[in-house]
């Protein structure tokens, strides 16, 4: 009886050993590793301001305008004071046309506008012109940059080279070298691009003709970007 139980135990403690060995094989080396948060920041002055209009129909006395002489005259007046015709645009190509009842028989027709200025000081040359036809709602509905794309890129290099000189000289500090990254994951803020004013006291407010000149410039907010990068680097 003992010699059964002697035998019994001693091919449980084999296959416990056969099973270790086999965990030990398949599970893999642990690799030495730090882990640190890269940053990097860019403020951009934008240079390229979007400002959104409304043209509408109205009566002056029992005359009515006409949206589309009105498109021209603004069109005209854009052309003569140096605007491209290019950045003008209708701010929204799937609901350009708005109908607002007047009678049964009657309606009057708006439009929606967008175009982009290049300097802040044409915002008074557009004051002057969208005053002049009796727009409304004039507003600047965002600012932004030629070069955005090219911006991000730089801010997320930098904040790579952030990380990976954050590890090394923390290794550093402990004896140890940088090996290769392991794992890179970047994370993105952006600072919304608004202006600090509108092209009017309020974005909803009809174009007053007897209201005071536009300032040669406005302030605007720089756009800020940035970036977060969580990387993983091997430790030598």
């Amino acid at each position: 009886m003992k010699k059964l139980m002697f035998i019994v135990a001693l091919m449980s403690l084999q296959l416990w050993t056969v099973d270790a060995q086999a965990q030990c094989a398949v599970s893999p080396l642990e690799v030495p590793k730090i882990d640190v948060t890269g940053e990097a920041e860019m403020e951009i002055v934008p240079d390229e301001i979007y400002v959104q209009f409304t043209l509408k129909e109205r009566y002056d006395g029992r005359n009515k305008s006409n949206l589309a002489d009105d498109e021209k005259e603004v069109k005209k007046a854009l052309k003569d004071a140096g605007f491209d015709l290019a950045d003008l645009t209708v701010a929204d190509a799937n609901s350009s046309y708005v109908t607002i009842k007047r009678k049964k028989e009657d309606v009057l027709a708006s439009k929606d506008y967008m175009i982009k200025l290049s300097k802040t000081s044409e915002l008074a040359d557009l004051w002057e012109i969208l005053t002049d036809v009796e727009a409304e709602n004039a507003y600047i509905a965002k600012v932004d940059h030629s070069k955005m794309e090219e911006f991000k890129r730089e801010v997320k290099i930098k904040a790579v080279k952030d990380a990976k000189e954050k590890a090394a000289y923390l290794l550093e500090a402990v004896g140890e070298e940088l090996g290769k990254p392991l794992y890179l994951q970047e994370q993105q803020t952006y600072q919304p691009y608004l202006a600090k004013r509108s092209l009017l006291s309020t974005a909803n407010v009809a174009m007053d003709a007897e209201a005071a000149p536009m300032e040669d410039s406005i302030e605007f907010e720089k756009i800020k970007l940035s970036y977060k990068v969580f990387g993983t680097f091997a430790i030598k």
